[in-house]
């Protein structure tokens, strides 16, 4: 398991943990616009309040590539250059054991080569590893430490990803602290600099792909213990392969360039192989629907509009504008907003919805008169110990990992601490793997030692059936809330959903999710209401496991102070929301494969959903009934 894998299970296990009803997965291009769909506050506060959870997912990747590093750190990489890049001589797995050599062979050597020359830049960089996974893929990274282990963020590396049997370029990602700028990519220039790398990389095959109108942006900013610190932002260009002249979701491609021009990643969509899934980008077009059966699309939008319903929400910190990369604060405003209840995805061909894309989560309106009492510790010692005991976590073995001081730009001034720690290994192999991995992150403010956030990250008995029942866990979430709730009565929005599904698609292998699930528990979020209507914003959650029936996360809520929020006496019907929705969501044909922990349906679906390129930091003004979109800065 590669550091990129551990990465892209980081990505799956927020997005697991933000309240998602549907284990069907969608492809990245419809799963990035159903994210986008979720107001950037809204997303930004809630990946706030799952850090703890999220963090773990990354942490159980810092954690074996320190190890890995740690390891190696003794061993020396050796390599010879002769016409560009040809021998690596390594050392893989722990200090003392027998060196590998290993080697470019020539198809290696030429695709290697064909991209160097695409990305000159890349040129003086040194191979630091080769993977070489048979028939499926094989990765080389590329840094400038010469062999050594890196140490901080103030260098170059590279890491390329290539179809063994093609030669053909999947992936890309190159981090190099020269580049480094906040300044957000100008969209013409990023999508010509885009377009220019994808017909080098694909040559011939550039004819079947479209370039997405619309781009989306993205970046980062990172610190090391050196002190040093850099922020970047992309401009992210994503181009559609065309089956029948339909785009076809699951093989797309992802170009992310630079306000300089960089080309900084390249992402081939549907080239993981798990589960013994089959590369998209090798289907036979035979198998797509033919698109001649489609209904017509005023046909669609009226099935669809019978399914949408329009919701009032409140959100106290509203962005104004995109935030850029690296600032500590953003402009924001409280509104009062409509958002629609699903997201429907009518399949074209029967006309009928699909079942995992209309699913809607069970919320009811609950009081609660909350105790009032408060999680505070004064070190990482006494913080572990103290959600041990109130909670049950098993803390035994785990070893201190980490400590990080951060602010948050969303609450300027505020400082949280994030400790981490961790226990157990991966063992066995791609079909019966031994997972083991216990991972708990504590969030305090810094200034008081309040605990605002804790979270268990266990991989053991992934795939496992609950043994408590959902009202028991309910019961069990409600006390613990209601111990930590503010003194005084408060109105709740209560959302809950479970880690198993019981509607699994008939197509899939159920003997194989025992190994690829996750640990069966059952997620409460708790939303604050203002005159009866949630605030998006400002609530907490509690995660209590399947097994044991224990609390294993936990998220106190905003910590900012609350603010004056539209009076809803004079919001426009839910009808008119509904209209000015539809007029500024139309709906588009596409195909996509259903995909369910890394099983594929055995057939792509024609539907039509909606084009999210209209949709992406929009919301309908509840008092004006008006579409609003965010503004770029």
């Amino acid at each position: 398991m590669t550091w990129g894998d551990e990465i892209k299970k980081g990505e799956m296990t927020a997005q697991a943990i933000t309240c998602s009803p549907v284990l069907v997965r969608i492809p990245a291009a419809v799963a990035g616009g159903i994210w986008g769909r979720i107001p950037v506050m809204e997303r930004s506060s809630l990946l706030k309040k799952i850090r703890g959870a999220a963090a773990v997912a990354l942490a159980v990747g810092m954690l074996l590539f320190t190890t890995a590093w740690a390891a190696g750190k003794e061993a020396s990489s050796m390599q010879a250059v002769q016409d560009g890049l040809e021998t690596v001589e390594l050392k893989d797995g722990l200090v003392g054991q027998p060196v590998v050599k290993k080697a470019l062979n020539e198809s290696q050597r030429q695709a290697l080569e064909r991209i160097l020359q695409i990305v000159p830049e890349l040129e003086g960089l040194s191979v630091v590893n080769l993977s070489d996974e048979g028939d499926a893929i094989w990765t080389v990274t590329l840094d400038d430490s010469d062999g050594a282990a890196p140490s901080g963020i103030m260098h170059t590396r590279a890491e390329l990803v290539f179809e063994t049997n093609s030669g053909e370029l999947i992936g890309f990602h190159v981090l190099n602290p020269d580049w480094a700028s906040d300044e957000l990519p100008a969209a013409g220039p990023a999508k010509e600099k885009a377009a220019e790398f994808a017909r080098r990389v694909l040559g011939d095959k550039m004819k079947d792909y479209q370039m997405r109108n619309q781009i989306s942006y993205g970046g980062g900013c990172a610190r090391d213990e050196q002190g040093n610190e850099i922020a970047w932002a992309t401009a992210d260009v994503q181009f559609e392969r065309l089956i029948n002249g339909i785009p076809f979701l699951d093989s797309c491609i992802r170009v992310s360039v630079d306000a300089a021009g960089h080309v900084v990643d390249y992402y081939t969509e549907g080239y993981y192989k798990r589960n013994d899934s089959v590369k998209d980008s090798g289907q036979d077009p035979a198998v797509f629907p033919d698109p001649a059966l489609a209904m017509t699309k005023q046909a669609a939008e009226g099935i669809y509009a019978n399914l949408v319903e329009m919701k009032l929400n409140y959100v106290e910190r509203k962005l104004l504008q995109y935030p850029e990369p690296g600032k500590e604060e953003v402009e924001t405003r409280p509104v009062l907003q409509y958002t629609p209840t699903t997201y429907a995805l009518i399949d074209a061909v029967t006309g009928k919805s699909l079942a995992e894309s209309q699913e809607r989560l069970p919320t009811s309106l609950i009081r609660l008169a909350g105790e009032g009492k408060k999680l505070v510790a004064g070190t990482p010692e006494e913080a572990i110990a103290l959600i041990a005991a109130e909670t049950g976590i098993d803390i035994s073995g785990m070893k201190f990992m980490r400590e990080d001081e951060r602010g948050d730009n969303l609450k300027p001034g505020i400082k949280m601490i994030e400790y981490n720690w961790g226990s157990g290994s991966r063992a066995g192999n791609e079909d019966m793997p031994d997972y083991s991995i216990r991972l708990l992150t504590i969030i305090m403010l810094a200034d008081t030692g309040q605990v605002t956030d804790f979270s268990l990250y266990d991989e053991s008995e992934r795939g496992k059936k609950a043994t408590i029942s959902r009202e028991t866990a309910q019961e069990t979430a409600i006390q613990f809330m209601q111990k930590h709730l503010e003194q005084g009565t408060a109105e709740l929005e209560m959302c809950v959903y479970s880690t198993q599904d019981d509607s699994i698609p008939d197509w899939v292998d159920r003997s194989k999710l025992e190994y690829y699930g996750q640990r069966p528990a059952f997620k409460f979020t708790f939303t604050y209401t203002h005159q009866g209507i949630p605030v998006l914003d400002r609530f907490s959650f509690v995660t209590v496991d399947g097994l044991t029936g224990g609390i294993t996360a936990y998220s106190g809520g905003n910590s900012s102070p609350p603010v004056t929020l539209p009076d809803s006496r004079n919001v426009v019907t839910p009808e008119a929301a509904k209209a000015e929705f539809l007029k500024s969501q139309p709906l588009r044909l596409v195909y996509l494969r259903p995909e369910y922990f890394g099983q594929k349906a055995p057939k792509p679906l024609l539907v039509y959903m909606q084009d999210h390129s209209y949709g992406g930091g929009q919301y309908i003004d509840a008092l004006t009934g008006k579409t609003v979109t965010l503004e770029m800065k």
